[in-house]
């Protein structure tokens, strides 16, 4: 069974269940996401196991929230796996843009793009307005994400200049 440090759990240690957060845009919008679960798996039984359909040997954490643009809202996530060697991978969801799983080990900022990311076919011609790229902090959560038709939005509480020097 592998184990989340407490290094690896500062990347859901951002928020609480039922925190809002907002981002402000380019063009004077609002954006609103707010935190609808919080979950730790992180058991220190070595017989532990899921609630699956067996065994669950690699500790995991995440959250899901609620994401509100204009009219519409989305449910996204972030979860984190510890596997086997100390890796940890990461998976996130911002408005269906979904980066691949990967190696977060040692890392403060995951920048999604088309690079490392990418739509799931069920949606991909669905999306009008797709989010081009988006950051998440392990210190500050989701801090930035731009819209295809130019429209960035920032985390209200953070200028974009410390979000500029935050990603070197």
């Amino acid at each position: 069974m592998t184990k989340l440090t407490d290094d690896d759990l500062e990347w859901i240690n951002t928020y609480n269940y039922g925190d809002s957060v907002f981002f402000t845009s380019t063009h004077g919008n609002l954006d609103t996401l707010v935190v609808t679960k919080k979950f730790v798996n992180n058991s220190q039984n070595r017989f532990y196991f899921s609630e699956g359909l067996g065994p669950n040997k690699e500790a995991n954490a995440g959250y899901h929230f609620v994401l509100r643009h204009n009219d519409e809202s989305f449910k996204g996530w972030i979860h984190i796996i510890k596997l086997v060697g100390d890796s940890l991978f990461c998976d996130i969801n911002v408005w269906w843009l979904c980066t691949d799983y990967s190696n977060i080990a040692n890392k403060e900022i995951i920048i999604a793009d088309k690079k490392n990311s990418s739509y799931p076919p069920l949606w991909k011609n669905d999306i009008k307005n797709k989010v081009e790229e988006y950051v998440w902090s392990k210190e500050y959560g989701l801090i930035y994400y731009k819209f295809e038709d130019g429209e960035e939005f920032f985390r209200e509480d953070l200028l974009p200049d410390s979000i500029g020097n935050t990603t070197n």
